[in-house]
């Protein structure tokens, strides 16, 4: 299989009385954008879907987009944009160093038969308050992000291709699953202020 193209977003929240930035990579398929203008339009109807999946104490801060078998930009932009979640009423904001993990399935396999999945964690989230279940992940928040993970297995358009999200050596995703539970992915140690 050939590389993929790809795009970061690049989010903060508020971490140890400080700013912490993040990010999530996405390969994809369908092509590699033109030009800027064509990376613009894709990384802005990203960031229209993805804004959706984050409350309000997340903002994402700049998109970059890479061409396939690269890790040399070829586009940015920059974002003051703020998650538009809204949270279910009982939620318990977590720790910074807790996320939520998307897997997507793949058809692909490995040399020895093992199917490829592909991650994504995403950090700023929330669980439901429950005491009996203090490890489950917000239900709107869960919900948000089945719905964009099934936006980029569909694809957003710039305007000429359609990016599907894929593996870095184009196997394409086929479906995707929120886990119930919340996770944790540690950042770069960091010392208290």
């Amino acid at each position: 299989m050939s590389a993929t193209p790809s795009i970061k977003i690049i989010k903060t929240m508020g971490f140890k009385g400080g700013t912490r930035a993040f990010s999530n990579r996405y390969h994809f398929n369908g092509g590699t954008p033109a030009d800027a203008t064509h990376w613009h339009t894709l990384m802005d109807n990203i960031v229209n879907a993805e804004k959706a999946t984050i409350a309000a104490n997340v903002t994402i801060t700049e998109l970059i987009g890479y061409a396939a078998g690269s890790d040399v930009p070829v586009a940015s932009k920059t974002y003051t944009q703020a998650g538009t979640l809204t949270l279910a009423a009982n939620h318990v904001t977590c720790p910074g160093q807790t996320a939520a993990l998307v897997r997507y399935s793949t058809s692909a396999r490995t040399t020895k038969n093992h199917p490829i999945y592909l991650f994504n964690y995403y950090h700023g989230v929330s669980i439901n308050g429950v005491a009996s279940t203090p490890e489950v992940l917000d239900a709107n928040q869960k919900s948000a992000l089945q719905t964009y993970a099934t936006a980029w297995i569909t694809g957003f358009s710039d305007g000429t291709i359609t990016a599907v999200r894929a593996s870095p050596n184009a196997a394409a995703a086929t479906g995707s699953v929120v886990e119930e539970y919340v996770t944790h992915r540690d950042f770069p140690y960091t010392p208290s202020l």
